[in-house]
């Protein structure tokens, strides 16, 4: 019995002893750190990664309770098409992980991290135009995607990242350090940020009160206060909120203002569709959420215009899109000059007035857009007295394709109504920002369709000083003193293709109707037409006393950008006049002839036609020096029977009313048609 007791009693006496060792050794090892591991645990990740991986010593690795790393170095290598000297290099790294975090973990849920402390962190994040960059490695397919990971603690006393990304133009030097509340310090963290982004330069700086409740990923976590800042070229941004869940939701909530000298400088940094316009400030609410950006414009000051608005914008992997809708206190129409490339208008000397700048039409495959125009107010320049109130309108962009249609304005008792379309599907979809400028080569279609419904002239266009004084001498109102009054009506149809201004002009196609209904002209401006000297010394003497328009009516015809008058005559009690020629959008000329035959006697009518040639900028306006006889009228009017089409629907003289002014410019017409006008 004693034999089988020593006999059994030996095995348990070395598993006892196997233990004892095992765990002095284990605690041996925990007490040196696991040195020897280092270099398997270095050809461990190169294998997972396929990346060089360095650690310098004194390297030391706890197991026991957890999983904590500690290295004076450690260094991972970038791609070999990369000529930067590796991925990441960090001084003084501390790594803390609960085996309950990497046990527990689902597929899909970031890594938890307990604790990442460093002295110094250097890092090259370098992306090439495709794709390849510096932080891709190569992944299983059956690796679940993970977000980044979760933080719980950080803490970075230097930190450096240098980022050179050919997709988005970036060449950025990032210096940030985080404290994270040693002893009776509170917690902060600081990123700064310089360089060029876009081929603009870029500051920019942002302080908030640590960094870790900004990474907690935990929906419940409370918000952190955080400022920031930053310049991109003329472009000035100040943020002031909160900030969390960065890795996660991505949570922002707070306070950005922006100012700048175009808001399409602003787009080209935040890669959405803006157009080109005079210096604006933006203030705003703007939040950011799991539903994407949700932007409460409380004041957006562009020019002299006034504007607010509420959008939504979602970043979607096919095209992004911008939802909402935008107001209008005053909207000022010269403020959007520079999207037409009127960028020179103060400066320098000019030959023309269209300009040839290439438009921004590469931005168009930025995002989707879907957005409401209601403006209270639209000026239309110093040319018009009256301002548009209301302008409504659908501004939709869809795939390369902007339309601002459903127009409904208002103005001077009148109306204006229709869509304008830009068709820039022709775009081949880019790879990167880099081939924008390319896409400006291509020539979009254009489409313009309004019409114009009993606009009253007397109260729309303006009047001149002079008149104005002279009303005020004669105690008459201002509109008392307008050079031509009436009821107007037309429409525009015409396309185009450019990617100018001057461009779409040069090619423009199409027809142009405008008819004044219950119309009068300045009777000073009808006799000076006709020259007859006379007649117009009497009417300066006497007043200048409308006269009665039996008709009025125009009709240009567009062929690549010359306008051809097919019908363009005023007809009065007094006189007749014919407008003839054309009109060259492309070179910006006149060519055009105007004859007045009076229909009274005046021992003093020169009876000369009046051409009108030179440029928009320095129009010529001279009698021929040559009189004629008063049949060349006929033979004017002759030629202008092609077609009348355009102008007939206009006319609707009804029924009852056989005198009215529409059923004598039918009477003129059909005058015309046969040749009886002489």
């Amino acid at each position: 019995m004693q034999t089988f007791r020593k006999i059994a009693g030996k095995p348990l006496f070395f598993s006892i002893s196997i233990i004892v060792i095992m765990i002095s050794v284990i605690a041996i090892c925990e007490m040196l750190g696991w040195p020897f591991l280092k270099n398997p645990l270095e050809r461990f990740m190169e294998n997972r990664l396929e990346r060089n991986v360095k650690i310098d010593g004194p390297f030391k690795l706890r197991l026991i309770g957890g999983l904590w790393v500690k290295a004076d170095g450690f260094w991972i290598s970038a791609p070999e098409e990369f000529n930067v000297s590796g991925l990441a290099n960090a001084k003084g790294l501390e790594l803390k992980l609960r085996y309950s975090d990497l046990w527990n973990i689902k597929d899909g849920d970031p890594y938890v991290i307990q604790s990442l402390k460093a002295k110094q962190v250097d890092a090259n994040l370098f992306r090439l135009l495709n794709g390849n960059s510096t932080w891709q490695f190569n992944k299983d397919e059956n690796d679940p995607i993970r977000p980044f990971p979760m933080i719980q603690k950080l803490v970075i006393n230097h930190g450096h990242a240098h980022i050179n990304d050919r997709l988005t133009q970036a060449k950025l030097t990032v210096s940030f350090n985080t404290n994270e509340g040693k002893g009776d310090i509170a917690s902060i963290s600081k990123v700064v940020i310089k360089g060029s982004f876009r081929k603009r330069e870029l500051f920019g700086e942002l302080v908030s009160e640590g960094f870790l409740p900004i990474a907690s990923q935990d929906a419940k976590s409370s918000p952190v206060s955080s400022k920031g800042w930053l310049e991109y070229g003329n472009v000035s941004m100040k943020f002031d909120g909160n900030v969390y869940d960065i890795f996660g939701n991505q949570t922002i909530k707070g306070k950005l203002v922006v100012n700048g000298a175009s808001l399409g400088e602003l787009g080209d940094l935040l890669s959405v569709t803006f157009p080109r316009t005079k210096p604006f400030k933006i203030i705003s609410k703007i939040e950011r959420n799991q539903a994407g950006w949700l932007i409460d414009i409380a004041s957006a000051r562009v020019g002299q215009s006034d504007m607010y608005g509420k959008f939504k914008y979602e970043t979607r992997p096919e095209r992004s899109l911008l939802q909402g809708e935008l107001g209008a206190k005053r909207f000022v129409l010269s403020d959007l000059a520079p999207a037409f490339g009127d960028t020179d208008t103060q400066t320098g000397k000019r030959d023309r007035i269209f300009p040839d700048k290439p438009l921004d039409f590469a931005t168009y495959n930025r995002m989707n857009a879907d957005i409401r125009i209601n403006f209270d107010y639209v000026d239309l320049g110093k040319a018009f007295r009256e301002p548009i109130k209301p302008f409504k309108a659908s501004l939709d962009l869809n795939k390369n394709k902007l339309s601002l249609a459903k127009i409904d304005a208002q103005t001077a008792q009148g109306s204006i109504s229709g869509d304008i379309y830009i068709d820039a599907r022709k775009q081949k979809k880019i790879a990167n920002p880099e081939q924008e400028k390319n896409l400006n080569k291509i020539k979009p279609d254009w489409s313009v369709n309004l019409a114009v419904k009993d606009i009253n002239l007397e109260r729309w266009l303006d009047i001149t000083e002079a008149r104005k004084e002279s009303a005020k001498k004669d105690n008459k109102s201002e509109t008392s003193q307008a050079y031509l009054i009436g009821y107007l009506n037309g429409k525009v149809n015409l396309v185009g293709r450019g990617n100018s201004t001057a461009q779409l002009l040069q090619s423009l196609n199409g027809d142009v109707s405008f008819y004044v209904r219950n119309g009068k002209v300045s009777h000073l401006i009808v006799e000076a037409i006709g020259l007859d000297i006379a007649q117009a010394m009497g009417v300066l003497v006497k007043g200048d006393k409308p006269v009665e328009m039996e008709c009025a009516v125009l009709n240009f015809k567009a062929k690549q950008g010359i306008l051809k008058s097919n019908v363009a005559l005023v007809d009065t009690p007094v006189t007749t006049v014919v407008l003839n020629g054309d009109i060259n959008m492309g070179e910006e000329a006149y060519d055009l002839r105007m004859i007045a035959e009076p229909k009274n006697f005046s021992p003093f009518t020169v009876r000369s036609p009046i051409r009108v040639t030179g440029t928009f900028l320095n129009p010529n306006v001279a009698p021929e020096a040559v009189p004629i006889g008063s049949r060349i009228v006929g033979g004017i009017l002759l030629s202008l029977i092609n077609p009348l089409a355009a102008i007939i629907p206009f006319l609707d003289p009804g029924k009852s009313n056989e005198n009215s002014n529409d059923a004598m410019c039918y009477s003129t017409l059909r005058n015309i048609k046969k040749g009886e006008i002489t």
